[in-house]
């Protein structure tokens, strides 16, 4: 701005030169004529001055449109794989519509936490204070802690604790999701991966649901936990299968969610927006969950069975069950500790001979998966039974999805 009016006052300075100085140097002009000459000298060069202008201003804008148009074929192309990250929000809605539609679930869900937590009439408090142990990664503790993630007791915080890092995770979207290959036997392919939860508190600590599930649950907690980690999963599911759509995830559910009318009205209506994922998507319950299922539990699984969507039981502790109605309850795998399938050990309850099993199994169309495996001695010992798939710490721990892979 400072430069035009330099420029301009330099026009006005000359033309009044011109002006006043032509009649001394011609004197037989009229002195009206200089100043016409000195206004018409100011005026060329006013006109000529906003006509470079323009050309200078039209050469950067001309400039900046490149760049702005160069912008915004990186940010469409950053779009689209921001668009396929929250494809298991968006399904295949080319308008973004589903995903305004799981955004809302997702504010649905931490605002029936809010509501919750008014009605207990919780304060809002400074974070606990962990003990130094409780702040860890999974990869650190010992297998005893976090294999096939078991409810056991464990060492660090206290339930208050505990409790006040689950509700504040959940509020301030800091539940995590890792993954746990299953592999096929012998060759030790990735077939599968099981999803875990994990939650971070403001410290960095991290709680497993070894730790966290039967607080959560006393506190009604654990459909809002079910319903994040199948958000993660179905966004994780959809960016996989651009690559890879032959891997399946295995997701664990709670029969309270299936029991909450109105977590299980949203879980069933999220799957449904999502019914392309039947082929790699593995809904997961406890033996002990399906054995206590209430009639609204089993209309449940019946719904989400005509869904096209199957099941896995994991935690099984006895095999004298029904398989061939388990496996018309869309029940596909079945998932048990490897030390009760290998000879010489314990065993597990069952009404069959321990050398028929393989064929019972498979007339109801279900795979065995050995869980807890954490030495080759076991592979050999599954290899001789005929277990076709394997987990455990032997083939990897739980880990981030990037790191996962």
């Amino acid at each position: 701005m400072l430069y035009h009016i330099v420029i301009i006052a330099a026009y006005a300075l000359t033309a009044v030169v011109i002006a006043r100085q032509m009649p001394t140097y011609i004197p037989d002009i009229d002195p009206v004529i200089g100043y016409w000459a000195g206004g018409s000298f100011f005026l060329l060069c006013a006109l000529l001055h906003e006509f470079i202008m323009r050309r200078v201003e039209r050469s950067v804008m001309n400039r900046e449109i490149r760049t702005i148009r160069r912008d915004l074929a990186d940010a469409e192309n950053g779009l689209e794989r921001f668009e396929n990250i929250l494809g298991g929000l968006a399904g295949d809605d080319a308008d973004m519509d589903g995903f305004a539609k799981e955004m809302k679930m997702l504010r649905k869900l931490l605002n029936q936490l809010s509501t919750e937590m008014k009605k207990e009439n919780i304060t809002k408090s400074k974070p606990a204070q962990l003990p130094e142990q409780a702040v860890t990664d999974v990869t650190s503790r010992p297998p005893l802690i976090a294999r096939k993630e078991e409810v056991v007791e464990e060492s660090g915080p206290d339930k208050d604790e505990i409790l006040e890092i689950v509700r504040s995770g959940l509020q301030e979207n800091r539940v995590d999701l890792y993954l746990q290959p299953v592999v096929r036997l012998p060759q030790r392919r990735t077939r599968f991966y099981e999803a875990f939860s994990r939650i971070r508190g403001q410290r960095g600590e991290i709680i497993t649901p070894g730790q966290y599930l039967p607080i959560a649950e006393e506190a009604g907690l654990i459909g809002t936990i079910d319903n994040l980690l199948l958000i993660r999963c179905v966004q994780l599911i959809r960016r996989v299968r651009q690559r890879n759509n032959e891997v399946g995830f295995f997701v664990n559910v709670s029969a309270r969610t299936l029991r909450d009318d109105a977590f299980f009205h949203q879980f069933v209506e999220f799957l449904d927006r999502n019914s392309d994922l039947t082929k790699s998507l593995i809904l997961e319950f406890s033996q002990d969950d399906m054995e206590q299922a209430t009639g609204q539990v089993k209309d449940g699984l019946r719904t989400l069975a005509e869904m096209g969507f199957t099941f896995s039981m994991d935690r099984v502790t006895r095999l004298d069950i029904d398989f061939k109605k388990l496996g018309e309850d869309n029940f596909r795998y079945l998932k048990v500790a490897a030390a009760d399938l290998l000879p010489g050990g314990e065993g597990l309850p069952m009404n069959i001979h321990p050398e028929d099993l393989h064929e019972a199994l498979s007339r109801a169309d279900i795979e065995l998966i050995a869980s807890m495996v954490e030495d080759e001695d076991t592979v050999i010992g599954l290899l001789d039974v005929e277990i076709a798939f394997g987990q455990g710490y032997l083939f990897g721990v739980p880990r981030p999805p990037q790191k996962a892979d």
